[in-house]
């Protein structure tokens, strides 16, 4: 008897623990997975429709839409960075040398010419002084305008009309435009700056009642009129046109300055009166 209930309570003891162990454990609660913070982009049906055209040798005969993209905003900004980067080098080599310029003047100035006992000496070594920064001028104005060239072609293909529109592209074309034409002027290059002054007269009707354009585009419509008496070019039409434009900018700046009530002003429209009486003349 002892026997049996000593088995009985052996079984006991080991079935408790079998049992126990039997269940399965409590599962620790699952922490829930991060999403990925970017989601694979599906491609669309359009896409997968163009996707059996794929051929990478692919050149358009007719681009206009291939180069839809070109009115987009990144276009536009890409562009603007690329015109704001080249017009400041081109400002940046100016500034360099006229603080160059502007050095040697004074080095020059205080310097001693022991060495010089003649009037003529002194003149001559002026000139050469002259010759120096003048060379040094047109160096630097001349790989500005490269520059500023390029800063132009980047604003010109930004296509973005509500772009076109914001201030900071009026801002950066209209001193892209400014520097160009100073520059070209200061080469000799007057004929050329005409196109340019004509579209800085329109990017803000603010920019007309400035004196300077009108006093360039008088100069440069009065140079190709000259050239063309000189050398008997173009058709008289065309030289009447520049005479006509030269004095129309010429009375325009004269009014800004002074106004049409002063005598400035009655002393340049005698003058223009009688420039374009001569030129209707007819000859004898």
């Amino acid at each position: 008897m002892k026997k049996i209930l000593a088995a009985t309570v052996l079984l006991a003891v080991f079935a408790t623990p079998a049992a126990i162990f039997g269940q399965p454990a409590a599962k620790p609660a699952e922490t829930p997975k991060k999403e990925d913070k970017k989601e694979e982009k599906k491609d669309t049906p359009a896409d997968e429709k163009e996707a059996k055209w794929y051929n990478p040798d692919y050149r358009p005969y007719v681009a206009s839409f291939d180069e839809l993209y070109k009115l987009g905003d990144d276009f536009a900004n890409n562009k603007f960075r690329l015109a704001l980067s080249n017009y400041q080098t081109g400002r940046s080599i100016m500034d360099k040398m006229r603080e160059e310029v502007q050095r040697n003047k004074e080095e020059w100035a205080d310097a001693k010419y022991l060495n010089e006992k003649w009037y003529w000496q002194t003149i001559d070594r002026k000139m050469r002084e002259e010759r120096i920064l003048l060379e040094k001028k047109n160096r630097a104005k001349i790989k500005a305008v490269t520059y500023f060239t390029r800063a132009i072609n980047h604003l010109d293909e930004i296509q973005n009309r509500a772009f076109r529109e914001k201030q900071q592209m009026k801002d950066l074309t209209a001193a892209v435009y400014r520097d160009w034409i100073i520059t070209q002027y200061d080469l000799g290059n007057l004929p050329q700056t005409i196109d340019l002054l004509e579209r800085y007269l329109k990017i803000d009707p603010a920019f007309e009642t400035e004196i300077s354009p009108h006093k360039y585009l008088a100069s440069a419509y009065g140079f190709k009129e000259a050239v063309a008496e000189k050398y008997n070019k173009g058709t008289e039409a065309e030289r009447i046109f520049y005479k006509k434009n030269k004095n129309k900018h010429l009375l325009r700046a004269t009014e800004l300055k002074y106004k049409k009530d002063s005598p400035e002003y009655e002393h340049i429209l005698e003058l223009v009166n009688r420039d374009e009486i001569i030129a209707t003349k007819p000859s004898p």
